[in-house]
């Protein structure tokens, strides 16, 4: 097998190819064409292979930043920054600071600010458009009101990178509330007490709100509070669910958990938790061949056992329930919460909300909710 030892970290460390793809790799160069590389493939190998496939290989091989390209520029551009700039200021919420915090605070007004404790000291949060579900953070974030903490453990959904299992970054991160300083010490005793590979590759932060979306509230309600961030994405679990093999079975997913909760727990701080994931992708928008506004009631119940197995604080009980559906609902907030229960054993938490979005446009449903735990 070919494998990639690249110490800047681009490369994902669990990339492997074939003996036959050295011949290839020989060819590009950066001195042929897509159609002479073409050509060569088809006289030396294989002449029934077809231009669009052929692309499709160079594009992957792209998209591993195997390829001097324009993305891999962009790519490393932003892995040699020490920042992440907010990409979701000025579309999903105001890019002005005092509107921004006016537009944050009416949220939080739309729900019952005392209708019950405000100590959580974790919580599990969609990342669900505000344009289109703003007052839902409400609830969560009104329990947060007066958490003591000095350290944000944040776990939340990748949406745009697989590098590897789980995803980290030492890169701080901008909103226009401010910047947010990542516990770089941390990051790297997380990453020493793995005790497995990691990559280093963190452009999936780049485009990602799940974590965003929660730093403005937290800017918001704690703007003098000390703190640093340990910023964790989770990629796919669903390999397990067709495995039918519980996370914990997997070497890095345990160590990863046992580590996690080891060096919060010695560091000494005070940690909140912040769990971000939405709940199921439904309808023609995600592949299905059927109208999401139908599914709706049945949504609900189904959402309601995920839900449940996240407050009573059970992973096992979590994975049966997604694994019994072949987690046919892209229920994207299964990997961070999964991580959080398996890394924490929380116990109970309390289900504060839930909700819907359905999108009739495109004949699709995205589903929500919230727990929290004292």
């Amino acid at each position: 097998m070919i494998r990639f030892e690249d110490p800047c970290g681009y490369v994902r460390p669990d990339l492997e190819f074939e003996p036959e793809f050295s011949a290839l790799f020989e060819l590009l160069d950066g001195t042929l064409t897509v159609a002479d590389l073409l050509e060569h493939v088809r006289s030396q190998f294989d002449q029934s292979v077809r231009a669009s496939q052929f692309r499709r290989i160079l594009q992957w091989l792209d998209e591993e930043f195997l390829l001097d390209s324009p993305l891999f520029a962009r790519a490393r551009q932003f892995l040699e920054a020490d920042t992440i700039e907010a990409v979701c200021a000025g579309s999903v919420y105001p890019a002005e600071p005092a509107a921004l915090h006016e537009y944050l605070e009416r949220i939080l007004q739309s729900a019952p600010a005392r209708a019950y404790p405000q100590h959580a000291h974790a919580a599990f949060i969609p990342h669900i458009d505000f344009r289109v579900a703003g007052e839902h953070y409400a609830y969560p974030f009104n329990a947060l009101r007066q958490a003591e903490f000095d350290l944000i453990v944040h776990i939340g959904t990748s949406h745009y990178g697989w590098q590897d299992r789980f995803l980290l970054t030492t890169k701080d991160f901008v909103t226009p509330l401010g910047r947010i300083k990542t516990d770089r010490e941390l990051v790297e005793a997380l990453r020493q007490h793995v005790g497995l590979p990691l990559t280093r590759n963190d452009i999936a932060y780049q485009p990602e709100h799940a974590l965003e979306l929660h730093h403005v509230f937290i800017q918001h309600l704690f703007p003098d509070r000390h703190y640093t961030v340990l910023p964790i994405l989770v990629t796919s679990f669903h390999d397990f669910v067709h495995r039918s093999a519980h996370p914990s079975t997997d070497a890095k997913v345990s160590a990863f958990c046992r580590a996690l909760r080891d060096v919060v727990h010695s560091s000494g701080r005070r940690p909140l938790i912040l769990v971000s994931g939405d709940l199921a992708h439904i309808g023609r928008r995600f592949g299905d061949a059927w109208d999401a506004a139908p599914m709706l009631d049945q949504l609900r119940a189904e959402d309601y056992e995920v839900l449940d197995a996240i407050a009573r604080g059970s992973s096992s009980r979590l994975f049966a329930t997604i694994a019994r559906s072949g987690d046919a609902r892209r229920i994207c907030g299964f990997p961070p919460a999964m991580t959080f229960l398996e890394a924490f054993t929380p116990g109970e938490g309390v289900m504060l909300d839930y909700g819907q979005w359905n999108d009739l446009p495109t004949k699709s449903a995205v589903s929500f909710g919230s727990v929290v735990w004292y």
